[in-house]
């Protein structure tokens, strides 16, 4: 027989002692032959301390946790309150920016309509400026029409005129006032007139009398430029015909062509008018163009021409220290735009004016080539042409 199944037996014989000693045996307090009572309070009482340390902890636990829990959630709630307000603020400053923003803007759009509706102090001058130029425009043509009615009658030899007795009175009558003001040299000498001064001497013979001035300062620089004129365009006037020189055949015959004459030379005279009356004195110059004058250092006068006047105007546009600062001050495009069209409108005036004595020097060429036309006709018809039967 072999250990092991002897060893199983032995447990066996072993366990069943021990059942049966369980349910046999003495009460639990001797089960094992000593007192266990005290192990087992002992063991119920360590129960209880366990139970009742494990509670206290676990109540501290929970406790900590509660408060860790509530310090935390107020923290939380605390760091939400501060996001809150701090979004809170966010929106204000975004507010209070845009309502700045708002307020530059409407600043900006204030000034920018300020600045619209302005008036430039350069306005105002070009304003004052263009009047002057329109008053000493017209005041001109009244000079030239009182000076076109005075020669149309001379010309056609009018009563009242040298002319009107004969084309010998009409020449000594010319003869008569050049030697009163422009005397020479060799009329002096023949004994003829009294030498004139250095500025009047031969001055009727002069371009100078009527074109350097800018504007004839007296009377006497008026004479020199229309004595001038008369001497170019019609010294005298041929003699009037009157009496039998237009009641003959051959003064009828002759008639058509004095008429025509006379439109001619009256054409001729009202141009040559027109440029005289643009430098006599017409207007009041203004303040600006005062200035101007001193700067370009032109005698300066209150009174002034057409020509002097408009001549200012433009250079004080176009080198006047004034005029240029203003334009570089000027805030907006709109005073520039100003600037600009006033600029084009007064270019505009210095064309038209252009084309009023374009139009007559126009009809001057017209007349020249009339009278070219009507000599080539005369020379080579004349004596060729066949007396018509009746």
């Amino acid at each position: 027989m072999s250990r092991t199944p002897a060893r199983l037996l032995f447990v066996s014989i072993l366990c069943g002692a021990f059942f049966l000693g369980q349910l046999m045996g003495p009460g639990p307090a001797r089960a094992f032959g000593f007192e266990i009572g005290p192990i087992l309070a002992a063991i119920s009482a360590a129960q209880s301390a366990l139970s009742t340390a494990t509670n206290t902890a676990k109540t501290v636990l929970n406790d900590t946790l509660g408060g860790i829990d509530g310090d935390l959630g107020k923290g939380f709630n605390q760091l939400t309150n501060y996001l809150k307000g701090q979004v809170g603020a966010q929106q204000q400053i975004a507010d209070a920016n845009n309502m700045v923003q708002a307020e530059l803007a409407k600043e900006v759009r204030h000034a920018e309509i300020q600045d619209l509706h302005a008036v430039n102090r350069q306005d105002c001058l070009n304003l004052e400026g263009g009047q002057a130029q329109v008053v000493a425009a017209r005041q001109s043509n009244d000079v030239a029409l009182a000076l076109d009615v005075a020669k149309g009658a001379r010309t056609r030899a009018g009563k009242g005129t040298p002319s009107w007795a004969g084309g010998g009175q009409g020449a000594q009558a010319n003869n008569n006032a050049h030697f009163a003001k422009y005397c020479d040299d060799a009329e002096a000498d023949a004994g003829l007139c009294t030498l004139a001064s250095p500025t009047m001497k031969g001055a009727d013979q002069a371009a100078t009398s009527m074109f350097t001035a800018p504007v004839y300062s007296d009377q006497e620089a008026i004479d020199r430029a229309n004595a001038y004129a008369v001497t170019l365009i019609e010294p005298v006037a041929p003699a009037a015909q009157r009496g039998s020189a237009i009641t003959s055949t051959q003064g009828q015959q002759l008639m058509p062509f004095r008429r025509s004459y006379n439109a001619a030379m009256h054409l001729a005279h009202m141009i040559v008018d027109h440029v005289l009356s643009q430098r006599t004195q017409t207007v009041t110059l203004t303040s600006a163009q005062k200035a101007e004058a001193q700067r370009e250092g032109i005698t300066v006068t209150d009174k002034g021409s057409s020509w002097e006047e408009t001549e200012l105007e433009v250079n004080r546009k176009y080198s006047g220290t004034d005029w240029q600062a203003d334009l570089q001050a000027m805030s907006c495009d709109k005073s520039v735009l100003i600037q600009i069209a006033l600029l084009d409108a007064q270019r505009n005036y210095l064309l038209w004016n252009s084309y009023k004595l374009q139009e007559m020097t126009a009809a001057a060429e017209a007349k020249r080539l009339a009278l070219e036309a009507e000599s080539t006709l005369s020379r080579h018809s004349a004596s060729s042409l066949p007396v018509p039967n009746p």
